[in-house]
């Protein structure tokens, strides 16, 4: 009887964290749109800091992300695992770096954000048939991805104020649906 009680409280303590852990990557998307938009709408510049900061926890919230999965969809996408810490890295590297050029920065910014958009694309066409909502949002907001960060590449300086609208906007809706699914979830488990 104890060991049938020790499994079932330790699934609820499973269960609690993992929610906890949802619902503060939800939380934290939400915060850094929300960020970006207050920047927009107070005429704030994005330098070189200010986009390093933005895309390391881009990059840990999308590492949490991770953790939030089912373990059948951790197995496909162990590609999404890579491109998250690729992605704080390159949010390490802007920050630590203070004389780099901002072109150089855009075009790095900008191929990366192609990389990394094309492998959470491969990863949410894997998963899709788990969770059609929230890979169907996210293949349309990373194919929507490469178009900025291509522009992003091109014109570089000049088109940092359109992506961090894109980005804003993004992580805002990215973060409404990650809701939506959480909610989804949790009524099917009661």
């Amino acid at each position: 009887m104890d060991a049938k009680y020790d499994l079932i409280v330790s699934m609820m303590r499973r269960n609690f964290l993992r929610s906890a852990l949802e619902m503060i990557v939800d939380v934290g998307f939400l915060i850094l749109g929300i960020t970006i938009l207050t920047f927009i709408f107070q005429n704030q510049p994005f330098d070189r800091p200010v986009i390093g900061a933005l895309i390391l926890s881009v990059g840990v919230l999308d590492f949490a992300d991770f953790f939030t999965w089912q373990y059948a969809t951790k197995m496909r996408s162990i590609q999404s695992l890579i491109a998250a810490v690729l992605n704080v890295a390159l949010g390490v590297v802007i920050l630590s770096v203070h004389n780099m050029d901002p072109k150089i920065m855009c075009i790095v910014w900008g191929a990366c954000s192609v990389a990394f958009s094309i492998t959470k694309i491969i990863t949410c066409i894997v998963n899709i048939t788990y969770q059609p909502l929230i890979n169907g949002a996210k293949i349309i907001l990373n194919i929507l991805e490469i178009v900025f960060s291509i522009i992003l590449m091109i014109r570089t300086i000049n088109a940092i104020p359109s992506h961090m609208l894109f980005l804003a906007i993004s992580l805002i809706v990215e973060a409404f649906i990650l809701f939506i699914e959480f909610i989804i979830n949790h009524n099917q488990k009661l």
